[in-house]
């Protein structure tokens, strides 16, 4: 994948959480903890996905031009 469609994938996942975290009806009997727990979990996701695909998540290089401190 190209860094253009990881980044079409992350907006649109995105988009679809926004979505799902506005809709009182299913998340109305969350949280803030749990909206908090469920967004850094899906963030998580989204810097393996973009590792995966070879991308760094916060600077959206490719992995081996990426020049982000390691944790």
């Amino acid at each position: 994948m190209t860094i253009f469609d990881l980044r079409k994938a992350y907006h649109d996942s995105l988009s679809n959480m926004r979505g799902w975290l506005g809709d009182s009806a299913l998340s109305g009997r969350l949280t803030v903890l749990d909206r908090l727990s469920i967004l850094d979990a899906w963030q998580q996701e989204m810097v393996e996905f973009f590792e995966r695909n070879g991308h760094c998540f916060a600077c959206n290089r490719p992995i081996e031009r990426c020049e982000c401190p390691n944790d």
